[in-house]
């Protein structure tokens, strides 16, 4: 089985990030990459797995938001 690492390891079996992933290379391609839509969708993944009771880590300082 496969170890996450990182500041969303606790949520990815909780909330799955693969729509969040499509939807972000979507959303970059579309932008020409605008850091700003990163930010958000990692905003969105982060409150979203904070809802459902996972604990996060600093995302922001690794992901430059």
């Amino acid at each position: 089985k496969k170890s996450f690492q990182g500041p969303f390891r606790a949520c990815h079996n909780i909330v799955k990030p693969h729509d969040f992933y499509r939807n972000c290379l979507l959303d970059l391609c579309l932008s020409d990459g605008a850091r700003s839509i990163l930010c958000q969708v990692l905003e969105t993944y982060a409150a979203t797995c904070q809802k459902r009771g996972a604990m996060v880590h600093d995302w922001r300082t690794p992901s430059g938001c």
